[in-house]
């Protein structure tokens, strides 16, 4: 015997609306994951770019720090620098300046430390480390040479 009722079941719309429910989350993912690796690849630009910066401000230094010094340069989530007293701080650079060695005067080593301080989407631990670079910068006043 034939049926005349045309369309479909109950049971049909609950499936499909269930697989489509499935796909849209599995796309969404897609979406969230693509979006954070687009920030990644942003923030290690900006990292880059503003550690190179330092390093260039760093070649005119004259004379040496005694023991060391280390410093925080904040950046909010446009990377412009900004203080600790404002609360959009997203990035920060750390940097560790000290004499190479008693032995080898006249020479400066340079570590520099970019962070996010704000977790990306998705991810739970709150600080990543974005780059990191470690260099050796001469003190031209040692050397008796002024640019």
């Amino acid at each position: 015997m034939k049926s005349n009722k045309k369309g479909f079941t109950l049971i049909e719309m609950v499936i499909a609306i269930g697989i489509l429910a499935v796909l849209a989350v599995g796309i969404m993912r897609l979406f969230l994951t693509s979006q954070v690796s687009h920030q990644k690849a942003v923030d290690l630009d900006y990292a880059v770019l503003e550690t190179n910066a330092l390093i260039e401000r760093f070649q005119d230094i004259k004379g040496s720090p005694g023991n060391g010094s280390s410093f925080t340069i904040y950046y909010n989530d446009k990377w412009e620098r900004t203080n600790i007293i404002e609360s959009n701080i997203q990035y920060a650079i750390y940097g560790d300046l000290a004499k190479l060695s008693d032995d080898k005067a006249g020479l400066l080593h340079l570590d520099l430390r970019v962070v996010r301080l704000k977790p990306y989407i998705l991810e739970k631990n709150g600080e990543n480390e974005i780059y990191k670079i470690s260099v050796i910068i001469e003190d031209l006043s040692y050397w008796g040479e002024d640019k």
